[in-house]
């Protein structure tokens, strides 16, 4: 059945703004009663920049833990602190710091690429919330991590001489050349303006070019003297669409809003010319035209997709679906071609339109390109479906003219996830992870095998959801996929965690799937230690380099075992399953099989012929769900973090992580919650804030790097310490208070 995202009238707050799939606020027992059909945490919802778009960051301390400020030579601060016993440890090892600033303010969400002529080279993104808001931050580093450097990416500049100043979902790609662009979402704060952007770097990354907007082909950019192109790094762009105040709240509002948009780079195929576009008409051009120099051309094609929330017949206060969509460059990111909807339509697809298949409600498309062939491959999550999600993917042979698919994937176990009335009491309005209420929508990630020849058309996609888990009990795996054929078929799954987990006895426990057929599933067992079927993975995401040296890394709590503090003592539903590191895994793919890096049992995966609608006992015993193959497992950060101090009552730490593999090193940057402190007072209490005059209150997430052998493994933490529990419950010290 077709959906509609409900949306409210007002722009004031997005915590209002969208009643989501992950945006109810209704108590469990509401959600038992609900029919499958109308689950409400099955719908494409917002990336988290714009979900918290109006959610003003304050502190009232100017002195916060800076574990990890190893960059030199900086300047220092004049800490008056006394360093607690957490910050001495987390300072050490060698996780290294990105975000060079004493803000004591958040960063999440990372991406990250590698220079291909210069591996020390790496560029980086994340949300970052140091002037008090999102925007897109930059890091940078020449010697391979040690050093870096950070800022934002230049703001575009709109006709009217505003500039959008709260972004966020970063993206990195670097092009052949050498050259680095930056993707990323910008919009208004206080109105619908909003767009995609992408800024390009010719140094390494240190300096960017500045997007700009213009409202016809022939306006120039911003005014007599600017040098760029009109509409340069404009990938698109949707205006305020009221002329009066108060902005979006019209009652009969019928707004675009561009949403998580993702990049990537590789050779045009055979026979396909490149070509300028106009900024507004989108008119074709050729190299040597005017308007079309020449030496603008690139070696490669940039890709950008996105999804775009519509609401194409007007209806008040619903959007209608969630299409994505995709946009090229072939002038370094200078100009756009017109945006063109990829994600199809298919028989196990339930959308309203073509005849009741399409798949037009969607989230979290990643493209990827292969550097042999420049055929471009999708994925992305679809939830046109009568239960459980799907993980789809579409590919242009053509350079995006035409796509074929959308193939099947899998199905995503997540109807399953907590949306408890616990968390919304704290603000949280999508679904999460036991023990906790930051959001954690089950993303995944693609990426094609760089090698030509038998190697050619190899996929790789990785995902993570909660079969494996309850709604109590919620016990999310990762999983990786594999096609052989250019994404027409999939081989899988291979469970990439090897942690302890198994199947629960009936993972619906405590909810109805919504049918007479299976009626109401019965309580899940109590939530003890001994009722967990294992702890969560998620997040993952996954490269490869031109020597088969596949890596994966993902957010991972399985060396938390028993800890029963805890910063919110209303979310505690289950002893650990609590504090979070970053895991990677890797394995050599040396043939183009499915013999290395998947499981025995994994097999192709028949592509349906009508919606997929699992039942409660539908998931296969074996068959990868619960067997790792060749996937060696490591830690890779040094010490935990405590999500609950990430972000404003532990509400947001991201939504995705990032990894980069060259031909040398193995790297990620991850989000990382070691220098944030107790937002709920010395023992986590219940009323919130119990320390008055902090929001947040001591509460920060950094962004720390860390790389190994991409054959080898990091070199973090991998089994359980006594220190561990330092970072359960660390009140924000006295001494950090203003002096006076």
């Amino acid at each position: 059945m077709r959906r509609a995202l409900a949306l409210a009238t007002a722009l004031s707050a997005l915590a209002t703004f969208f009643v989501l799939s992950t945006g109810s606020a209704a108590a469990d027992d509401d959600l038992k009663s609900t029919p499958r059909s109308l689950k409400l945490e099955q719908f494409a919802s917002p990336s988290g920049a714009w979900d918290f778009r109006d959610v003003i960051l304050g502190t009232s301390i100017t002195e916060c833990p800076q574990a990890g400020m190893n960059t030199e030579p900086r300047p220092k601060d004049l800490d008056r602190r006394e360093v607690d016993k957490a910050e001495k440890i987390s300072d050490k090892g060698r996780d290294t710091r990105a975000n060079t600033e004493y803000s004591c303010f958040p960063q999440d969400e990372t991406a990250l690429d590698t220079n291909p002529h210069d591996s020390d080279n790496i560029v980086a993104g994340a949300n970052d919330y140091r002037l008090g808001w999102a925007s897109s931050g930059f890091y940078v580093t020449r010697d391979g991590g040690d050093e870096w450097y950070d800022g934002w990416i230049p703001f575009p500049s709109l006709p009217n001489g505003d500039n959008l100043d709260a972004g966020g979902d970063p993206a990195i790609v670097f092009d052949r050349a050498g050259v680095v662009y930056y993707a990323d979402i910008n919009f208004n704060r206080t109105d619908d303006t909003n767009g995609v952007w992408v800024s390009r770097s010719t140094n390494g990354g240190f300096t960017w070019s500045r997007p700009c907007v213009v409202t016809s082909d022939t306006a120039p950019c911003g005014g007599p003297g600017d040098p760029r192109q009109p509409g340069d790094g404009t990938v698109t762009f949707t205006p305020e669409n009221e002329a009066t105040p108060p902005f979006g709240s019209s009652a009969n509002f019928s707004v675009t809003f561009n949403d998580k948009e993702y990049i990537g780079a590789g050779p045009r195929p055979k026979s396909v010319d490149p070509h300028c576009y106009t900024p507004v008409l989108k008119t074709p051009l050729n190299p040597g035209d005017p308007g079309c120099p020449a030496a603008n051309i690139g070696p490669d094609r940039i890709y950008v997709t996105w999804t775009r929330f519509t609401n194409p017949a007007g209806t008040p206060g619903f959007i209608t679906d969630s299409k994505i969509v995709m946009s090229h460059s072939d002038d370094m990111g200078r100009s756009w071609s017109a945006q063109q909807v990829i994600n199809g339509s298919a028989p196990f697809c339930t959308g309203s339109f073509a005849g009741g298949t399409a798949c037009d409600d969607n989230q979290f498309s990643v493209p990827t390109v292969s550097p042999a062939t420049g055929h471009l491959y999708v994925a992305f999550e679809n939830f046109d479906t009568s239960d459980e999600n799907q993980w789809l993917v579409v590919r242009s042979m053509d350079g995006g003219a035409t796509f074929q698919g959308p193939f099947f994937v899998t199905t995503a176990y997540d109807v399953n996830m907590r949306l408890r009335p616990d968390c919304s009491a704290r603000g949280a309005g999508r679904v999460h992870l036991t023990n906790s209420c930051f959001r954690a929508p089950m993303t995944g990630a693609i990426v094609a095998d760089r090698r030509g020849g038998g190697f050619a058309d190899d996929l790789y996609l990785v995902m993570s959801d909660n079969r494996n888990g309850t709604r109590d009990n919620t016990n999310t795996d990762v999983f990786l996929f594999k096609s052989l054929d250019g994404g027409s078929s999939w081989i899988g799954p291979a469970r990439v965690n090897d942690d302890a987990s198994t199947s629960p006895a009936n993972r619906d426990c405590g909810r109805n799937p919504g049918g007479p057929e299976e009626g109401m599933q019965p309580a899940c067992p109590p939530t003890t230690l001994e009722s967990a079927t294992g702890n969560d993975q998620w997040w993952p995401w996954v490269d490869i380099n031109k020597h088969g040296d596949l890596n994966i890394v993902w957010k991972d709590r399985r060396l938390d075992h028993d800890s029963v503090a805890h910063e919110w003592p209303t979310s505690r539903h289950r002893p650990g399953n609590y504090l979070v590191w970053t895991w990677g895994a890797n394995c050599k793919v040396r043939t183009s099989d499915a013999e290395r890096c998947l499981a025995p049992g994994a097999s192709v995966i028949p592509q349906p012929t009508a919606p997929v609608n699992p039942l409660v006992t539908d998931i296969p015993a074996g068959a990868g769900n619960n067997y790792v193959g060749d996937l060696r497992n490591f830690g890779i950060s040094d010490v935990p973090s405590n999500y609950d101090y990430s972000f404003r009552a532990g509400l947001f730490a991201g939504d995705y992580e990032g990894v980069a593999v060259d031909d040398k090193r193995a790297h990620t940057l991850m989000t990382d919650a070691r220098n944030g402190r107790s937002s709920g007072g010395p023992a986590g209490g219940a009323t919130f804030p119990s320390q008055p005059g902090r929001n947040p209150a001591c509460e920060q997430s950094d962004v720390f790097f860390d790389s190994w052998w991409p054959s080898g493994k990091a070199s973090g933490q991998n089994s359980p310490s006594g220190s561990d529990s330092l970072f359960l419950v660390t009140p924000c010290p006295s001494d950090t208070k203003d002096h006076h």
